[in-house]
């Protein structure tokens, strides 16, 4: 039986940032698939130094490099929404909550990934995004509500990168990524406008350098989870 793993995120690069290895892991299993909801095109962030692009074009450039990291990954489908790169909270909240939720009903995923409350990063439409994920699961009552996770960044990492981080003893699962760490690298290369965040948080990514890349990816039920296993999600 095919399973199924949704991620939902805020902008383009936040899926590779953030969860790039356990994508490629479960997109390699040929018993399943992988989903991404990205609710933005990004046109908010910067377009390079020096610039990639026109300011203006930003938003189109950025879906297009997130399609090429999406099919470095192997995302099977991205869904990409235009709610506004800055301005997610000011969407229409139920509006964002049904939208998700509609997917979610469509795509009958195992299990749900999206950011914790704080964000990591602390970025508003990264907590607005997770409100709205939490909130769509939570809607679909018992007809099919899958795990539900947060990628998160443990305190005993020491990982200065990220303005807030998880007591490690509220991590349940730790999903091993070091086999994929040259594909995390090569999408991560695939955001070139935003060539100067992933050399801050990513050093050496961008001259081909891989060895410094996570390991694990860390994550936090949020309800329901895969209690047999703490290294598997799904």
């Amino acid at each position: 039986m095919t399973k199924k793993l949704m991620f939902v995120f805020a902008h383009p690069d936040d899926e590779t940032f953030a969860t790039g290895g356990t994508i490629v892991r479960y997109a390699r299993r040929p018993d399943c698939e992988t989903v991404l909801f990205c609710a933005t095109r990004g046109e908010a962030g910067h377009p390079g130094t020096p610039a990639l692009c026109p300011k203006e074009q930003l938003g189109e450039v950025r879906e297009k490099e997130l399609a090429e990291a999406a099919d470095v990954l192997g995302i099977d489908r991205v869904i990409l929404r235009d709610y506004g790169d800055g301005r997610l909270r000011e969407a229409p909240f139920d509006q964002l909550v049904g939208d998700v939720e509609a997917r979610i009903r469509r795509e009958k995923p195992d299990a749900v990934v999206t950011f914790p409350p704080h964000g990591i990063s602390g970025h508003p439409d990264h907590q607005v995004i997770q409100h709205a994920t939490r909130e769509a699961v939570a809607r679909l009552g018992n007809v099919h509500q899958p795990f539900l996770y947060y990628i998160v960044i443990p305190q005993s990492t020491g990982i200065i990168r990220a303005a807030h981080t998880t007591p490690d003893r509220e991590i349940t699962h730790r999903i091993p990524v070091a086999p994929w760490r040259r594909e995390i690298m090569e999408a991560l290369r695939c955001h070139r406008t935003q060539h100067l965040s992933v050399e801050r948080v990513f050093p050496g990514v961008l001259d081909g350098d891989w060895q410094l890349l996570r390991t694990t990816e860390f994550y936090q039920s949020a309800g329901k989870a895969n209690v047999i296993s703490s290294t598997e999600l799904i």
